[in-house]
C-alpha cells in the first residue's frame, strides 16, 4: 500500500472508530463498574471508584486505558465525562442518598476543569438525587497538555463546592510533583507499581511522609495481599482498594457486596 492510499484508509478507519464510540456514548452502551475503597483498619467500606467499561460485540469489556486516549484525541472526552457522571447518579444516586457516609470517586481529565460546565452539572445532579457534594470526589490524572496553574482557580471552586480532589496514579508520571505544587488536593492515590514490592524495599515511607506533610490522605491502589495491607496500616495509611478486597463490580453487585458487609446508613 502506498502512502497515497494508506492515509485515506487510515482516516476512514479513524472516523469509523470515532463514530462507533460516539454512538456508544449517545446510546448509553458504555457501562460503569465500581471498585470498593475500604478502611484498612477493619476492611469496612469507605466508598468506591467509578470505572468505565466499553462492551464489545464479542462479549469482551474494554478497559478505559484502551479507549480514553482515543476519546481524548477525537474530542469525545467531554461528552464521555458527562455521560459518566450521569450514569454514576443513575446507578448509585439512591444508594448514596441512603448512605450519606459513603462516596464515589470519578475520574476526570484535567481538560474538564477548564470550564464550569461539569461543576454546574454536578450541583444539579446532587440536588436532584439528594446527595451531598462531599459524596462525589474527583480523581485527576496528570496531563502534559494542561498547565496545572491554568486550572488551579477552577479546581479550587470544585473544592469549595464540597468535592474532594484526588491526584491519581501518584508515582507513575513525570509531572506529579508539578501538579502537587500547583494545585490543592485532598487525597494522594499511590499507584499499584509502588505497592507491589511491599512488604519489601519500597519508596512508600518517603511518599507517605510527603503526603502527610502536605495534609493529604494517602490511598493505596492495587492492594492484593494481607502482608501489603498490614504494612500500609502500620505506616499510617487509612484507605486502600484492590483485589484483596474486591475487583470492580457492576452497580448491583457492588451494592450487594456492601450490603453483605453490613454497610449502614449514617
Amino acid at each position: 500500500m502506498t502512502d497515497d492510499t494508506f492515509i485515506p484508509a487510515f482516516l476512514h478507519q479513524l472516523n469509523a472508530s470515532r463514530a462507533r464510540l460516539k454512538h456508544a456514548i449517545h446510546t448509553r452502551q458504555l457501562e460503569m463498574w465500581y471498585q470498593p475503597i475500604v478502611w484498612l483498619a477493619n476492611g469496612t467500606v469507605a466508598g468506591a471508584e467509578a470505572l468505565i467499561r466499553w462492551p464489545q460485540p464479542d462479549g469482551k469489556l474494554l478497559s478505559p486505558d484502551s479507549f480514553i486516549p482515543f476519546a481524548r484525541e477525537t474530542q469525545l472526552l467531554s461528552s464521555m465525562t458527562m455521560w459518566v457522571v450521569e450514569q454514576v447518579f443513575h446507578d448509585l444516586g439512591a444508594w448514596l442518598c441512603q448512605h450519606p457516609g459513603q462516596y464515589v470517586s470519578i475520574n476526570v481529565e484535567p481538560d474538564d476543569f477548564q470550564s464550569e460546565v461539569l461543576l454546574t452539572h454536578l450541583a444539579q445532579l446532587c440536588r436532584h438525587a439528594g446527595v451531598r457534594p462531599q459524596q462525589i470526589s474527583l480523581e485527576m490524572t496528570e496531563s502534559s497538555r494542561i498547565d496545572p496553574q491554568a486550572i488551579a482557580p477552577m479546581v479550587e471552586r470544585y473544592r469549595q463546592a464540597g468535592h474532594a480532589i484526588y491526584l491519581d496514579d501518584f508515582g507513575t508520571g513525570y509531572a506529579n510533583l508539578n501538579y502537587l505544587q500547583a494545585l490543592t488536593f485532598d487525597m494522594l492515590k499511590i499507584d499499584k507499581t509502588l505497592i507491589d514490592p511491599l512488604p519489601g524495599k519500597s519508596l512508600l515511607p518517603q511518599i507517605i511522609t510527603l503526603a502527610q506533610s502536605l495534609s493529604l490522605e494517602p490511598l493505596a491502589e492495587g492492594v492484593e495481599t494481607q502482608a501489603q495491607a498490614a504494612w500500609l496500616a502500620s505506616h499510617g495509611v487509612k484507605y486502600a482498594q484492590g483485589w484483596l478486597y474486591s475487583k470492580a463490580l457492576p452497580s448491583r453487585a457492588f451494592i450487594d457486596w456492601c450490603d453483605a458487609r453490613c454497610v449502614m446508613a449514617d
